[in-house]
């Protein structure tokens, strides 16, 4: 399986490909002004994370954001496909080809999908982490909701005193219960934990110490962020900054909100990007 392959070449295949790209493109790209918005007017772009002479079978496009392509990522490199991840920004071009007319879109091979939740779940099948029996597939999904629910409150851990705050409380509460200290699901790596991993990781990014009244769900985070592959990517030019439409500090402010927090590294867009076909 990938996972398999992915225990012996963690940082391989991810950090020589996709570093020498990175590299290459930041050095002829160095004077292009970086973009300080999603709303930038400028061709998408990509980093690939493959070996050089080796494209890959499997594309996620989705905006320069985090967002709903995020948890995609994270699946891609933890397990080790080899993939181009594209970064789009304010010129809509994929809007002709993608199936609903909106982002994330996944290309492997012939097959295009969009919507994030379809892509993770067909992405760990690929990667043979969405559970080892019916039982555990079942629980899987089951875990994978629970992160969503804890996203749509994010703004809570902002604010415990609010009714995002309390329901969000208890939903934390209740992950906590259940975390078997590395996985969710089995005793290997499944959806479930990266999903999970996704939510909480932003929390404590986005409010440090949110996480201290949860113990079990603390260790999980950093026990699962200093795997190598994702320890890797969550330093590399493929993790975008947030923006202020993404913490939950704050309403949604439209367009304006997704103004970077911090720089774009220079490897996120310096690479254009075309459609197949284009």
């Amino acid at each position: 399986t990938y996972m398999l392959r992915r225990v012996g070449i963690a940082a391989s295949v991810a950090a020589a490909g996709a570093a020498t790209l990175q590299r290459r493109a930041a050095e002829s790209h160095a004077a292009a002004p970086a973009p300080e918005s999603l709303a930038a007017q400028r061709p998408p772009s990509v980093v690939r994370v493959a070996p050089l002479d080796d494209p890959p079978d499997v594309t996620l496009e989705y905006f320069a954001l985090r967002g709903l392509g995020e948890l995609p990522r994270l699946i891609l490199e933890l397990t080790g496909i080899p993939y181009d991840s594209v970064y789009h920004f304010g010129t809509g071009v994929y809007k002709p080809y993608a199936p609903f007319g909106q982002l994330p879109v996944l290309r492997d091979g012939p097959l295009l999908i969009c919507e994030s939740g379809a892509i993770a779940r067909h992405l760990a099948r690929k990667a043979c982490i969405d559970g080892g029996d019916a039982a555990d597939k079942a629980r899987v999904d089951m875990f994978f909701e629970l992160a969503k629910d804890l996203t749509s409150k994010k703004s809570g851990i902002h604010d415990p005193a609010s009714a995002d705050g309390k329901r969000l409380a208890a939903m934390l509460a209740t992950a906590e219960a259940n975390c078997g200290g590395a996985h969710f699901v089995g005793s290997s790596t499944t959806l479930a934990d990266v999903a999970l991993f996704h939510a909480l990781h932003t929390f404590d990014e986005v409010a440090p110490g949110s996480l201290e009244p949860y113990p079990k769900l603390k260790a999980f985070v950093k026990k699962f962020a200093a795997q190598p592959a994702i320890a890797e990517y969550l330093h590399s030019d493929r993790r975008v900054p947030l923006t202020a439409n993404e913490d939950g500090k704050q309403p949604h402010s439209g367009l304006p909100g997704y103004k970077f927090k911090e720089p774009l590294r220079p490897g996120t867009y310096a690479t254009p990007w075309s459609p197949p076909g284009a």
